[in-house]
């Protein structure tokens, strides 16, 4: 989109993508209309970090796309129009290629969404199974050619292991397995055991660090990392077991919508991109508000209510998974079947049950990912918080009755 001319334009797709992902959600759930639109983006943009979020030229806005496209495709695929299921499976495709955490969250999806159809039989859970499954698998192939013609490595993440590895050696079960075997064998990381830094995020970002500057950076690591995850496996399963629980549950807990809204000074960062790519904004870059550093403030002091807006959310979708409300006479049912009109598939029991499930699937799942596998971050369960506020509108919200055909009334009349 910025076509080496502006990143403005990357910005303002971002929004009109979202924009259109929520009209899409809406109607599908039966909140057809401008007024149910503009009032859903007003509270996301009052009451969550979603719009800091669409603003950020990084892929953890695509976190949330990956959840709404994953039950638009495989629970309201016969509301949506031919070129609009094409253009939703594109779209997802595109989110979950975008980040490696998006691969294993759109296939837990998927065989979450297989488990919510199986009450509807086999064979339509196959269907909704595939439907689901198929941008993460579109998108492991795109990773696989990708990295086989760049990087030689016909891998999802051909360097993934660095980042589990790093993980490790700051849990419990990795600090023994230092204790273990260093320094009598020759694992490189034994030289710079005692300069790892304060955290995960500082050996793996900090350019002056160890992994960058003793062990020759990510790419040159990567093979060492790889036997590390298997022999801290291998000696002590149940704390690894220990530590990635611990993990994901602090993780759930780490809400910071302000996490990468503070400066970007040098390297690393994006200063020298802009510097070399975009020299016409280079100047508005270093004015701007976030690398002055008068941004984050502000930001932060929005968090503490985007946590209690993403709690309070949470504990009303679990009330609504507990007792679900009944769909509604002429409401769109929760389809499964592709062919047809809106709300002639096959119906998936009370009304929303599928999507609030999806959205605390999804919720767990990106905790147990990103701080399993990488280490707790403020800024990946932010990411997708905002998820919790719009399945509230979409589930909760009280529906305008299905319009009926003219043709389908005596006498030819309209009705509601």
């Amino acid at each position: 989109m910025h076509w080496r001319l502006s990143l403005w334009p990357v910005v303002a797709a971002q929004g009109l993508l979202v924009a259109h992902l929520l009209h899409l959600v809406l109607r599908a759930q039966g909140h057809a209309g401008t007024a149910p639109l503009l009032l859903t983006a007003l509270a996301l943009a009052m009451l969550t970090g979603l719009p800091f979020i669409v603003a950020q030229l990084q892929p953890d806005l695509f976190t949330g796309v990956v959840v709404l496209c994953a039950w638009l495709i495989g629970f309201r695929n016969a509301a949506l129009s031919r070129i609009e299921r094409w253009y939703v499976l594109g779209l997802a495709c595109l989110a979950v290629v975008v980040h490696q955490s998006h691969v294993p969250l759109a296939l837990g999806l998927a065989m979450v969404g297989f488990l919510l159809a199986l009450g509807q039989g086999l064979r339509p859970a196959l269907r909704v199974l595939g439907r689901m499954a198929a941008p993460p698998l579109l998108a492991a192939l795109a990773l696989l050619a990708v990295n086989a013609a760049v990087h030689r490595a016909p891998a999802v993440s051909p360097y993934g292991s660095v980042f589990l590895a790093t993980r490790m050696l700051f849990d419990a079960s990795g600090q023994a397995w230092l204790d273990r075997h260093c320094p009598s064998e020759e694992f490189r990381i034994c030289a710079v055991r005692w300069e790892l830094g304060i955290g995960h995020n500082h050996f793996l970002w900090d350019p002056s660090g160890p992994l960058h500057t003793r062990l020759g950076g990510p790419k040159a690591w990567a093979a060492e990392a790889s036997s590390i995850i298997r022999d801290v496996i291998r000696e002590d399963p149940l704390g690894v077991l220990h530590a990635a629980i611990g993990n994901t549950l602090l993780q759930l807990t780490q809400i910071d919508t302000g996490d990468g809204l503070g400066p970007w000074l040098g390297t690393p960062g994006p200063e020298p991109l802009i510097e070399r790519f975009f020299p016409a904004e280079h100047a508005a870059f270093l004015a701007a508000r976030q690398q002055r550093g008068t941004l984050l403030p502000m930001v932060e002091r929005l968090a503490t209510l985007h946590a209690a807006i993403f709690y309070g959310t949470l504990v009303l979708l679990l009330v609504a998974l507990a007792w679900p409300r009944a769909e509604q006479p002429g409401a769109t049912a929760e389809a499964t079947s592709a062919p047809g009109r809106p709300g002639q598939g096959r119906r998936h029991g009370p009304r929303g049950v599928v999507l609030t499930a999806l959205v605390l699937a999804a919720l767990l799942g990106n905790a147990a990912i990103t701080g399993a596998l990488s280490g707790p971050a403020g800024r990946y369960q932010a990411r997708i918080t905002w998820l919790g506020l719009i399945a509230v509108v979409a589930v909760l919200l009280p529906r305008r009755p299905a319009l009926v055909p003219a043709a389908a009334r005596p006498g030819g009349q309209v009705t509601r």
